[in-house]
């Protein structure tokens, strides 16, 4: 059953504009307000990056035991590691990281797949020049940051990069043709994205390159190229999403090519429902979750 901080959360959002169906200047301005609500983690430390063409923030709980590159969503048009600085310090806590907020390109100044080369560097970065073994390298992202970090999972295997110890995805938007089922049957249900939003992302994003193209839509990638990069997967999706269809494709992905997958289904739980830290209890108890799911990983 949902609480009612989340159903009042629900509300809030049915009232409000959707900010995925405005002008991309106001989304931009309204994304960067996407933690005005959400409470501040305690115990954390943030430090600036900027190193070998890297650049983000360090995040650091206490006593971490794995490193995460975190790769925040919005479209990939919009958001950036400022509206992320609550909730990357909640996933440190929540996974004993030390989180590696990454600042990558947005479109549609710089379309695909310049976003996937700077993760793909970033990744090289952590384990060439920081030294962080592959077993202890996970990846994170949320939504369009979700379908990112399995195009760099992709993008760095052909590349010979060691494979991640698991990743962790959240709603992952991570099918750009956007043709699912529930892009209809969940149309009504879901207050924040919709087909047509979406799709207008995806048109600023691909800028002319073939939506069916799996290094741009992971959910379609073949067996063969999943077996070779994907790690295990915890992938966590709202039941009233209209990318609830998204996070089933990755786990079927996953399972036919016999990659270890844990999908977590949260019924009533709007887009990327894990932000709400502070503001309703499921989004701290599927941190919760994922954090109990990573130490299960690397102590395996």
């Amino acid at each position: 059953m949902v609480s009612a901080e989340a159903e009042r959360f629900a509300e809030m959002l049915r009232q409000a504009p959707r900010m995925a169906e405005m002008p991309l200047t106001a989304q931009r301005q309204a994304g960067e307000h996407a933690e005005d609500l959400t409470a501040a983690p305690v115990g954390v430390t943030y430090e600036t990056v900027a190193d070998g063409g890297v650049t983000g923030v360090w995040v650091s709980g206490t006593a971490p035991t794995s490193t995460v590159l975190y790769l925040f969503g919005g479209g990939h048009v919009i958001t950036s590691p400022a509206s992320r600085h609550k909730f990357a310090g909640h996933l440190a806590l929540a996974l004993d990281a030390r989180v590696l907020l990454l600042d990558y390109p947005l479109a549609p100044e710089h379309p695909f797949p310049q976003d996937v080369d700077a993760a793909v560097a970033a990744a090289r970065w952590l384990l060439e020049q920081q030294g962080v073994p592959g077993e202890r390298l996970v990846l994170a992202g949320e939504s369009s940051g979700g379908g990112l970090v399995l195009e760099t999972l992709l993008a760095a295997a052909r590349a010979g990069l060691a494979r991640p110890a698991a990743a962790f995805l959240m709603s992952p938007w991570a099918d750009l043709t956007c043709s699912a089922p529930s892009f209809e049957s969940r149309r009504a249900a879901d207050l924040e994205c919709s087909r047509e939003s979406l799709t207008r992302m995806a048109r600023q994003y691909l800028d002319g390159h073939d939506p069916t193209d799996p290094t741009a839509s992971p959910a379609l990638a073949a067996p063969g190229d999943v077996a070779a990069a994907w790690p295990p997967l915890l992938v966590q999706v709202g039941s009233h999403e209209v990318l609830l269809d998204d996070a089933l494709a990755v786990a079927r992905a996953a399972a036919l090519a016999d990659v270890p997958v844990t999908l977590d289904v949260w019924p009533q739980m709007q887009h990327f429902f894990q932000l709400g830290v502070g503001v309703y209890p499921e989004a701290a108890a599927a941190l919760g979750r994922a954090g109990a799911w990573l130490r299960q990983q690397l102590s395996a």
